[in-house]
């Protein structure tokens, strides 16, 4: 049997909102799927650090995206109560750039609660979603007050890549609630490490409770709050999920 090597990355930038927001696409080198998958990172990250699961997918013959949101990474613009237009704006692109039938989407912490709002204001958009270790408001809000404490500290070993709007972000969470967000969404994977010091298991555990089935909960007894968004568990069984659910 002959290898096909994997597709290189293509370069291509979304506009949201009037933002550029660099991404990166991954093709599948033979026999494509006829879905995408759209994976979302999460506050004070960026898109190369889940380069990796667009990869696999394509390995597994869906066409997969990563982006950098506003505010992070290369993108223009500031994080804001807006960044839902984001995940928007890149799923639209996704699905023109790789001629998909339909999409799916993964996201981790932030990225998670952006992917499920979305998909609960645009329904239809997504068939499935996979959501990592997702943030609730009270965890975000520490995380604002954790960034906004290294910008203010400078401190070199302490790197993010995040600039991030305060009080249109406080506005955001104060009208919009995950939960409320989850409540009866079907097709959805949750994986959450149950030693994560930045969102509590407990987050997850609510979740599935309030979902609709097919839902599904992957418990890793450890690994921290980048746990998931690390496993090859948790990889695997994504895609797994997305082929399932389409």
């Amino acid at each position: 049997m002959t290898l096909v090597p994997p597709c290189p990355p293509r370069e291509l930038t979304v506009a949201s909102d009037g933002l550029l927001l660099p991404a990166l696409l991954c093709l599948p080198a033979q026999q494509p799927a006829p879905g995408a998958l759209l994976v979302c990172h999460g506050a004070g990250s960026r898109k190369e650090n889940h380069l990796i699961m667009a990869e696999q997918a394509a390995d597994r013959g869906l066409a997969a995206m990563v982006f950098d949101f506003r505010g992070h990474g290369d993108a223009s613009g500031i994080m804001d109560a807006a960044a839902v237009h984001d995940v928007h704006a890149a799923a639209h692109a996704l699905m023109a750039e790789s001629g998909a039938s339909w999409l799916a989407g993964r996201g981790s912490s932030l990225g998670a609660f952006l992917l499920l709002l979305a998909a609960r204001l645009e329904p239809g958009l997504f068939r499935s979603l996979a959501l990592l270790c997702p943030a609730d408001a009270e965890s975000l809000l520490r995380g604002l007050d954790h960034f906004a404490a290294l910008d203010a500290s400078g401190d070199p070993d302490e790197p993010f890549s995040g600039r991030f709007d305060n009080a249109s972000l406080r506005q955001f969470l104060a009208r919009n609630d995950l939960y409320a967000a989850a409540r009866g969404m079907p097709r959805v994977l949750l994986a959450h490490a149950r030693d994560d010091d930045e969102v509590p298991f407990t987050v997850s555990q609510r979740l599935a409770g309030l979902l609709a089935p097919p839902a599904r909960l992957i418990a890793l007894p450890r690994g921290g709050h980048k746990g998931p968004q690390r496993s090859p568990l948790v990889a695997r069984a994504t895609l797994d999920w997305v082929f399932e659910q389409g």
